[in-house]
């Protein structure tokens, strides 16, 4: 994304990788779903790792500490993690970092992302 104020690098996630669906409720957000066990909470985004995996595409998890941080569910993850490193062709690493990565490959050439530019209406949109 780019604007006057300079370039912004979006790495994308999706609700399909987001923990919250599968392990919380709040009856304050009127969320009430069945919160699952942790193997089945894992298995969406397992199965959204291995084809991002064979495609070469990034995945990019959303986690929160309150919610995959239980020591089960954790637990799942860290088996799962492991067996991800194992593979050795696989890279963790910081938001900060990809996005520096991204930056790289095309500052050299390596790869022409879509850029859109932003905002994306010259004036206010008017609604009759």
């Amino acid at each position: 994304m780019e604007c006057d104020a300079g370039r912004l690098v979006e790495l994308p996630s999706h609700w399909g990788l987001d923990d919250w669906p599968q392990y919380v409720q709040s009856m304050d957000l009127d969320h009430m779903m069945p919160i699952r066990a942790p193997e089945q909470g894992l298995c969406r985004p397992a199965q959204e790792f291995e084809a991002a995996y064979r495609h070469g595409a990034p995945w990019v998890p959303v986690v929160h500490p309150f919610a995959t941080g239980r020591f089960a569910r954790w637990e799942v993850v860290h088996r799962f993690l492991e067996q991800v490193l194992k593979r050795g062709d696989v890279w963790f690493a910081p938001m900060e970092e990809i996005a520096a990565h991204v930056r790289t490959v095309v500052d050299k050439g390596l790869w022409s992302p879509r850029i859109d530019r932003l905002p994306y209406y010259a004036e206010p949109v008017r609604v009759r």
